[in-house]
């Protein structure tokens, strides 16, 4: 019988969700269990089928990853993008994604992300290029992974509600490439918001101290105006204290995973540390308005 296990937003916030790279089940259940014992609330598990940082197509079947999902009783949000950590892109169809997003939610997945120009992909060029770094240092670029395309967004919609009966969730997100300043990230996530997503997640581009400051005005903005869970972060060396400040100012979690490997993604906090930090961060949340307190 598999455990009941809760929704990403029926969780307290803020928590940690690791990231689950390997390409078997035997090896993610191993990292899965290890990071439990590290204090990970949650997981967000890589699909991305070639192996590189993410689970071998072969393994992509239902009954793999129901086992995988029943390893643990803590929620598992799924993962399909169109490029691997590894730093190249998948060669599969934004259809054939949602298919096996669709499949992980039939195996256990309470949640799955669904990227925001999902049906019309945005042009750009590849990522992990230089011409890739040179569009994300440059100010003046649009956001990518954002879409308008009315029958995109159409389609869109209708996935999410695919998913909905499914009894799952939806995080739709963007790896903007661009540092987005707090009005684009706003405007950003009230259009995922009004598409029906359940979880909003926004990764900007930090590439000084001014940009992530701005990156935290802006998760103060997303935390004030918004009706459903968000998380706001960013790619850039600059951006990692960021993502250990935000989950205070109303960022619903910190992507974390339980070991650095060599050529991994060193820019996502270790659990054990975040853990650390949200142990030893209290009493931090006002309970009073400014008029109420004496010391100002």
């Amino acid at each position: 019988m598999m455990t009941d296990r809760p929704l990403f937003t029926e969780l307290e916030q803020p928590f940690t969700c690791a990231a689950i790279y390997e390409p078997t089940v035997d090896a993610a259940t191993s990292i899965m269990k290890e990071s439990e014992f590290a204090g990970a609330d949650s997981f967000i598990l890589n699909l991305m089928g070639d192996g590189t940082q993410g689970l071998r197509e072969e393994f992509l079947t239902e009954d793999h990853l129901e086992r995988l999902f029943q390893s643990t009783s803590k929620p598992t949000m799924a993962c399909y993008y169109r490029w691997h950590f590894g730093g190249e892109s998948v060669d599969v169809t934004d259809e054939e994604r949602q298919e096996i997003l669709r499949r992980a939610v039939r195996a256990g997945a309470k949640c799955v992300d669904l990227v925001g120009d999902t049906f019309d992909p945005t042009l750009g060029p590849d990522v992990f290029t230089e011409e890739a770094k040179r569009y994300s240092l440059e100010s003046e670029r649009p956001p990518r992974e954002v879409t308008d395309d009315p029958d995109a967004v159409a389609r869109q919609e209708a996935e999410i509600e695919r998913i909905h009966e499914l009894g799952a969730e939806v995080q739709m997100s963007a790896h903007t490439r661009i540092h987005l300043d707090p009005e684009q990230a706003l405007a950003v996530a009230e259009t995922f918001q009004d598409r029906g997503a359940d979880i909003v997640k926004l990764v900007s581009v930090d590439r000084s101290w001014e940009d992530m400051l701005e990156t935290l005005e802006a998760t103060v903005l997303l935390d004030r105006e918004l009706d459903v869970p968000f998380i706001m972060m960013s790619h850039g060396e600059h951006g990692v204290l960021a993502r250990y400040i935000a989950p205070f100012l109303g960022s619903m979690l910190c992507f974390t995973q339980q070991e650095y490997v060599p050529g991994g993604f060193y820019s996502q906090p270790l659990t054990e540390n975040v853990n650390r930090v949200f142990d030893a961060v209290q009493n931090v949340t006002p309970t009073r308005d400014p008029e109420e307190v004496d010391w100002l």
